[in-house]
């Protein structure tokens, strides 16, 4: 039995897809053509990974210097300048959706799951759990999320950590003026709804906007 299938039987509540499926085009494309093999052995052996929680990183200078992150700036976002940076932890559940004006390049260094939605699903910045689409990645796949794809942090499938490189239009996730954030814009380019049981997001700001049961992935 394949990972993916390995999960399905834990998840019978969830339909687990790779992204290969045609269900991902609507949210997405992966890119193929390139091999992210060098990229993938330099980030397993040089990124550290948490023991606990998730870890964000937008920038990580020694990503730069891989073809494969200048193919994606020059394919994926046409030479505009890019921030490449990692996302690594222990992360299990949908806690929230966020959405940039920009596709978002990601990277599996490990196998991941992504929990996505449509934009046009949202309703006065109200978004149903139980519209969101769950997909497998596998390590070493890359996949492009259009902007009008809601998505948050990836999923482990094991009880290893999960990492993945992120790749986003340059200055995405920098901090904004207080006097410039909005109801959901709570960073630059980064609108951002909460599940309505993150009581410490919310209270830091966050809208709670992301209604229904909390996804999760059991492993």
């Amino acid at each position: 039995m394949n990972l993916l299938n390995t999960l399905q039987s834990f998840n019978e509540n969830l339909n687990i897809v790779s992204v290969l499926d045609d269900k991902f085009k609507c949210y997405g494309s992966v890119l193929d053509g390139d091999d992210f093999a060098d990229l993938v052995k330099f980030s397993l052996e040089n990124i550290q990974t948490p023991s606990s929680g998730n870890l964000y990183t937008p920038n990580f200078p020694d990503l730069y210097k891989f073809k494969a992150i200048q193919d994606i700036k020059s394919k994926v976002y046409g030479e505009l300048s890019i921030q490449a940076g990692y996302v690594t932890g222990h992360n299990h559940s949908l806690t929230g959706f966020e959405y940039h004006q920009g596709s978002e390049t990601i990277v599996a260094i490990t196998n991941l799951v992504l929990i996505l939605g449509k934009k046009q699903d949202l309703v006065d910045d109200i978004y149903l759990s139980e519209k969101a689409d769950v997909f497998f990645v596998n390590a070493g796949q890359a996949v492009e999320l259009y902007s009008t794809t809601l998505h948050y942090t990836p999923c482990k499938t094991s009880q290893d950590p999960f990492l993945a490189i992120v790749v986003l239009p340059d200055g995405t996730n920098s901090l904004l003026n207080e006097n410039d954030k909005q109801k959901t814009l709570i960073k630059k380019n980064k609108w951002f709804i909460a599940h309505a049981s993150e009581k410490d997001k919310i209270k830091n700001g966050a809208f709670p906007g992301l209604l229904g049961g909390v996804i999760t992935i059991n492993i």
